[in-house]
């Protein structure tokens, strides 16, 4: 029987892992008992023997002695190989060792590793990768394959429709329509979800694509059909895996994760709450499934930054290194000069602000990544004791790099490089698969920009802050060796940070950055060339801001950044503003006539103020969003637009918990926010607060052109 797994997961009440083929024909379901998960406990020697006691006296008996390697490049040592009796006693028995050695004295591994990774790397498989099953699984892929086969996997979209008493669904609001695939139900409730039951096995999709599932739509139906007796049935098998939704602080921001609803047999994919899918799409996620050895449903919930842990952990223990549980490895000492110089982060140079002509944008290809590649860099490796008199130095700090073996983190980085530039090529190339070489690349991506940053993350199973601190040395090496070859060729530098330049002048480019890139080691790639390019001030200091910036491609492209546009919280109504004094600006070839037709840029932004304040904006291109923070209660008790909305969704029985997305429209009167859910549709909107919100939107952009605008008397009413 030949096919390719779909879904993975533990039976934990039969102590069984459950694996699901889609053949040529169909699906088919496999149980094997014989799978056993173990863990590990190293001891120091001298209480060796009193473990083994304590584990005699607690009734553990499979427990067995092996040599490992307790850390990446570590010699073998003596540990101890654990076999709980039943798969609930894991972590439980993991948690009593933990507690026996006071959560300093034994060392545990292989303790939270997931269930499918553990099959998976004992029998060499990965998902979706074809192979062959007589009783044992045979390879008949590899999951480096560019090209690889798949089957035609059937994907449905579900949709659900609720009437909703609130205009927010509640578990308690009757169904008025579900659309599964091409297939509409509609009438009573019960008739709907029997029609589903139906729709569902008539269709058997592999995929079933859904627009908020996990956070609500899953539950509210298994809610329906237990009113009506009915025994709703979404997966190919009884029963849904659940997982709780929470709330988490990442990079600077609280981020929401909805409750997760994987079915069993069949994939569901939550397009609402995937960054994967919305990124990468469904070629993508099956990538990085067969890439990370996570399968469909975790790797469509989970971030490119637990992609490339797990890569990490599947190279780790393929080397026959264990995976330390509770990681706590403390950071270098370092006096306060040590400091100075190892934690500065990457180069910057200030932006000229003001509109440029003819202006060169260069970029590193995955700097960062590369560094981590090209010089070695790696827990292991930096600072080694095998390698002291080691002649690779990081510049400017001194740490020394091993150079008898590669680390962990550029072996599994090498072949991510390589193969992401493969999938541009073939993209580029074109044929009847562009678009999925395009969204496998863009996947891959993600995984290269989060890689850095989780060599700094004190959490991450083999990050150390001084491989961050070595990466973003060589990068600023780098980037001012770059600037020095580039000024020697006669360009001038307008602006620079972390792996881009602006270059201004006649040099040749694309000569300059194969020069560079010969003698650094790492593609230097030619973005585009600008007919005019426009860096803004930051508005508190007024100087140049590192991050905001719009321009004109040759090729007629605009690349923006950091301006209301591309920020999540803008109104429509600004967006629209903004997206149409850009389409003035874009008919401009230079400066010169940029200037000439700013009368015309201003003009659209008269017109939406105009709009505004005649009250003929739709209410739905008012809606502000704003990401809650915390509950509630924790809020300081002051005015705020954020506060009003809360509270008013509490008045109506609705909690938003932190991470999780809030749009209002500001009404007149009082200037009361008012949560988009609970909108009539009738509502007066404070026409002056939105007319403020486009003045300093069309300010943004025309911020450098401040003299000609006075000069005109043409400003903005």
């Amino acid at each position: 029987m030949r096919g390719w797994i779909i879904d993975c997961y533990p039976d934990n009440t039969n102590d069984s892992m459950v694996i699901w083929l889609r053949t040529r024909n169909g699906t088919e379901k496999i149980v094997d008992n014989s799978f056993r998960p173990a863990f590990y406990v190293w001891a120091p020697k001298e209480r060796e023997e009193e473990l083994r006691s304590a584990l005699r006296m607690s009734g553990f008996d499979g427990v067995t002695e092996e040599r490992r390697r307790i850390w990446l490049g570590d010699k073998e040592r003596r540990v101890l190989r654990i076999v709980p009796p039943s798969y609930h006693d894991l972590i439980p028995m993991a948690r009593s060792i933990d507690r026996w050695g006071l959560y300093r004295d034994y060392m545990l591994f292989n303790v939270d590793l997931r269930m499918d990774l553990r099959y998976f790397m004992s029998h060499g498989l990965f998902p979706m990768g074809l192979l062959e099953y007589n009783g044992h699984f045979h390879h008949l892929d590899t999951p480096w394959r560019l090209d690889y086969p798949l089957p035609e996997l059937k994907v449905a979209e579900l949709k659900v429709d609720v009437r909703a008493k609130n205009r927010i669904p509640t578990p308690a609001d009757p169904l008025e329509r579900v659309v599964l695939g091409d297939d509409v139900m509609e009438g009573d409730e019960a008739s709907i979800l029997d029609r589903l039951s139906i729709s569902i096995r008539s269709q058997d999709p592999d995929i079933i694509v859904s627009d908020g599932g996990d956070g609500f739509y899953l539950d509210y139906l298994s809610c329906r059909a237990s009113l009506h007796g009915i025994g709703l049935e979404l997966g190919r098998d009884t029963g849904m895996r659940r997982s709780k939704g929470k709330s988490y602080f990442t990079y600077g921001r609280m981020v929401y994760k909805a409750p997760a609803h994987k079915m069993r047999g069949r994939v569901h994919i939550d397009a609402a709450g995937s960054f994967m899918y919305d990124e990468a799409g469904l070629n993508g996620i099956i990538d990085l499934s067969r890439l990370s050895k996570m399968p469909l449903q975790e790797m469509s919930r989970n971030s490119p930054g637990t992609a490339i842990s797990s890569m990490q952990v599947n190279e780790a223990l393929r080397q026959g290194t264990l995976v330390l549980w509770k990681k706590n490895l403390p950071e270098d000492f370092k006096t306060a000069g040590d400091l100075l110089l190892s934690d500065r982060g990457g180069f910057i140079y200030e932006p000229k602000v003001g509109i440029h002509d003819g202006v060169f944008e260069v970029d590193f290809a995955s700097l960062y990544p590369s560094i981590m590649v090209v010089h070695n860099i790696s827990p292991e490796t930096l600072k080694c004791t095998c390698c002291p008199d080691s002649r690779k130095m990081v510049p400017g700090i001194g740490y020394h790099i091993c150079e008898r073996r590669e680390g962990l983190l550029p072996t599994v980085l090498r072949p991510i490089i390589k193969r992401r530039l493969a999938l541009k090529r073939l993209a580029k190339e074109g044929g009847r698969r562009k678009g999925a070489y395009s969204q496998m690349a863009k996947a891959l991506k993600w995984v290269l920009v989060t890689c850095f940053g989780y060599t700094g993350y004190r959490n991450a199973r083999f990050g150390r802050i001084e491989c961050h601190e070595a990466i973003n040395a060589y990068g600023r090496e780098i980037m001012l060796r770059t600037s020095e070859m580039a000024e020697e060729r006669g360009f001038r530098i307008l602006h620079g940070i972390v792996d881009s330049l602006w270059l201004k002048g006649e040099g040749d480019a694309a000569a300059f950055c194969a020069d560079v890139s010969r003698r650094v080691g790492i593609p230097l790639q030619l973005e585009g060339r600008y007919r005019w390019i426009v860096f803004l001030p930051s508005v508190t200091t007024g100087i140049g801001a590192l991050n905001r910036y719009y321009g004109l491609f040759e090729n007629g492209e605009m690349k923006l950044r950091g301006i209301a546009l591309r920020k999540g919280d803008t109104p429509i109504v600004v967006r629209e503003m903004q997206e149409g004094m850009l389409s003035v600006m874009a008919s401009c070839g230079g400066s010169m006539e940029l200037r000439e037709r700013l009368p015309d840029v201003i003009a659209v932004a008269r017109h939406f103020v105009e709009e505004l304040r005649a009250g003929t904006v739709p209410l739905q291109k008012l809606v502000i969003t704003k990401r809650v923070s915390r509950e509630l209660e924790e809020y300081a008790p002051r005015r705020s637009e954020t506060l009003e909305a809360l509270r008013a969704l509490k008045a109506s029985g609705f909690r938003v918990p932190p991470g999780e997305m809030l749009g209002y429209v500001i009404l007149s009167g009082e200037g009361k926010a008012k949560p988009s859910q609970l909108l009539d549709g009738d509502e007066a909107y404070d026409a002056e607060r939105y007319v403020d919100l486009v003045r300093r939107a069309a300010s943004e952009l025309l911020s450098p052109f401040d003299h000609d605008i006075i000069r005109m008397g043409d400003e903005i009413p």
